[in-house]
């Protein structure tokens, strides 16, 4: 048989440890035991690997092997009846939670499929680019909501939940069967580098409207992350033909390309399945998002720990399982494709796509965040730069990413959500004819050779959560 190309062995870090889990998994069920002569390989073996004999059979197959992500979609029927009767909001959030993470893993699914039928290149586009609609999805109904706080929070909650909860699982599981665990250096080097420019991407935006803090920047800051928003996308495409086409080796298993299982669903079937699934998911992270404010309040919690911790977990749930068993059976390469690949889509990909449908709703959603938020990021970063310069993974170094992430989730867990909530400030008024920048920004009216204009220690109502910037100024006129 012909040698399988490159361009196949690497069509997307996260389809091909997809296809290894399904491939291991098959193995078990077929294997001969000790002593056995394995039969010689007939036409029928052939008729095997064909797949399913019709689409009913594959969707047997699809649910019946994945029991307990098949019946949380129970819950979906449960949220959108929660939706309607108005429950209380906390039910609506807890249903729709539950259910959006069986339809993104029918959504990585019917990708899947859908791409083995396409070809090499537009399978492995397709594949990369559907595998965070669900997060793309959130953050649509976050800017249609006006929960640009929690778009944010989410979209950096999806990069840390990748790069510390399941990298640091990934090692920590793989660690404990194997005393050392090796995996691609140079493709883990580049990974990083993506990371450390979508960092500055965003910090600069972030560091330089909260020096200047003037109307005219923060106009100014909106028009840039917009331009900076369509040079990452540039960027995304230009790495996707890096790991699919021009240097595929760098990310491909060292131990070589195995056959791969067929698909369970014919193409046609598989595109419907996506379409209805993605339409549904919608309908369910609107509901979701709209039960975020009742949420909190309830729960006594804050937005940045539902965003950043909770909301992360849905779109990646299946994802996550597959990096960490990968890593079980030392595919490094492999479960680092989920964990550091997902991160730099987050980054290249979903981050600037969000810009940009902000930008067509008319919302200020910019490159602009928190400037603790930045901080955790670039850390987070660091870290996992410096753990992986070597090209060797142990148990030590995941338990050392998990205990950063647990360190995070503290932190944004204990915030709170009452009167003296962490992130929020004092804000002088606003007088006639001023308008505040942004619903980050307090507004700056001042006059010539003067402070800014408003009565000493004056409070005004606060922002919601993930809006401090600075103290307002307590200077009288």
């Amino acid at each position: 048989a012909a040698a399988a190309s490159p361009e196949v062995a690497a069509m997307a870090s996260l389809m091909q440890a997809q296809h290894e889990l399904r491939r291991s998994g098959s193995k078990l069920e077929t294997r001969t035991t000790t002593g056995e002569y394995a039969a010689v390989p007939q036409n029928g073996d052939d008729e095997q690997r064909a797949g399913p004999q019709s689409d009913l059979q594959g969707f047997v197959n699809i649910f019946c092997g994945h029991k307990i992500l098949s019946s949380m979609l129970l819950a979906l029927p449960l949220g959108f009846y929660a939706k309607h009767a108005e429950m209380d909001p906390q039910y609506i959030f807890i249903f729709n939670f539950i259910a959006i993470i069986p339809l993104a893993w029918l959504i990585g699914k019917s990708t899947e499929d859908v791409a083995a039928k396409l070809g090499e290149a537009a399978g492995g586009l397709l594949n990369a680019t559907f595998g965070n609609v669900v997060e793309m999805l959130l953050c649509i109904a976050g800017i249609r909501n006006g929960e640009i706080p929690v778009v944010q929070c989410t979209l950096l909650g999806s990069i840390l939940s990748n790069l510390l909860l399941v990298m640091g699982c990934a090692f920590l599981a793989g660690g404990c069967l194997y005393h050392t665990q090796t995996y691609n250096q140079a493709g883990a080097a580049t990974q990083c580098s993506l990371l450390s420019m979508s960092v500055f991407a965003i910090g600069l935006p972030t560091i330089y409207t909260n020096i200047l803090r003037q109307d005219e920047e923060w106009e100014h800051m909106v028009t840039v992350s917009r331009w900076v928003s369509i040079f990452l996308l540039v960027v995304y495409f230009a790495y996707l033909v890096f790991q699919l086409k021009t240097h595929a080796h760098l990310f491909q298993d060292e131990e070589g390309e195995e056959e791969e299982d067929p698909p369970d669903l014919s193409a046609p079937t598989a595109a419907v399945l996506l379409g209805v699934a993605t339409v549904v998911t919608s309908f369910a992270t609107d509901a979701l998002i709209d039960a975020i404010k009742g949420t909190v309040d309830s729960w006594k919690v804050s937005r940045e720990f539902v965003g950043i911790i909770l909301l992360p977990i849905i779109g990646n749930a299946a994802e996550h399982y597959t990096a960490i068993t990968v890593a079980m059976r030392n595919k490094m390469d492999l479960s680092l494709g989920v964990a550091a690949g997902s991160s730099c889509q987050m980054s290249l990909l979903v981050t600037p796509f969000t810009v940009l449908v902000g930008w067509a709703y008319g919302a200020e959603m910019t490159l602009n965040f928190h400037a603790f938020q930045l901080a955790v990021l670039l850390f987070a970063v660091f870290l996992v730069t410096t753990i992986l310069n070597d090209g060797m993974s142990n148990w030590l170094e995941g338990y050392i990413l998990l205990v950063t992430y647990l360190v995070v989730a503290l932190v944004y867990f204990f915030e709170g959500t009452g009167e003296d909530h962490s992130q929020r400030r004092w804000i002088e008024p606003r007088p006639a004819g001023c308008r505040p920048r942004s619903w980050r920004a307090a507004p700056r009216c001042a006059r010539p050779g003067g402070p800014s204009v408003g009565p000493a220690n004056a409070a005004a109502p606060a922002l919601g959560s993930g809006e401090r910037v600075g103290i307002a100024a307590t200077t009288a006129p």
